[in-house]
């Protein structure tokens, strides 16, 4: 599989990054399950760069390439023997990995949290506590505060890819909605 056929590199960063032998192991990690019907890593990557093709542009275009890259890259280096927490989650793993490469804390912190809204919702949707799901999301809204354009348009573009439900991002959008009106 050609990885640099796929991603088509376009800066010095990226062209470093789909080198690194990590990286590319992550790439081929992966079978069709719910959300990811496409299998392999790379091919939910290929996805999410087009979706960030047709959402953003100039210097977001360039900033969402890179996370839209690495994010999920490290699912294979999870233990599955323990919880998916802490430097056990994929998105963590993610985060160190791509510090080799960049040192903007926006990118690096959309890299890092780039599950917690989705994890916010889940709380409330699947484990029925609303609650915490509500106070998850207002936390992470107050976290990533100079940058949630850049968040949420990435969420945007993760979340318009396999088979998945917009549900999760809408419900973020209106907690994003409800924490501004609260601070106005």
């Amino acid at each position: 599989m050609d990885i640099e056929e796929i991603i088509k590199p376009e800066t010095d960063t990226e062209k470093k990054i789909v080198k690194d032998e990590s990286f590319r192991e992550g790439c081929l990690y992966g079978v069709p399950r719910s959300g990811h019907p496409e299998g392999p890593v790379i091919f939910h990557i290929a996805e999410v760069l087009n979706n960030v093709d047709k959402y953003s542009s100039g210097n977001m275009r360039r900033d969402l390439r890179l996370v839209g890259i690495i994010h999920d890259a490290f699912k294979y280096k999870v233990d599955k023997t323990k919880p998916k927490t802490g430097d056990n989650h994929h998105a963590r793993l993610a985060r160190k990995f791509a510090e080799k490469y960049i040192s903007d804390k926006k990118i690096l912190g959309v890299i890092e949290f780039h599950d917690e809204a989705y994890d916010s919702w889940f709380e409330g949707d699947k484990r029925g506590n609303w609650d915490l799901a509500n106070e998850r999301a207002k936390k992470l809204i107050r976290k990533i505060r100079g940058y949630l354009d850049l968040y949420l348009t990435f969420y945007k573009c993760d979340n318009r890819t396999g088979d998945k439900s917009p549900e999760n991002y809408e419900w973020f959008l209106s907690q994003v909605e409800k924490q501004k009106k609260l601070e106005f």
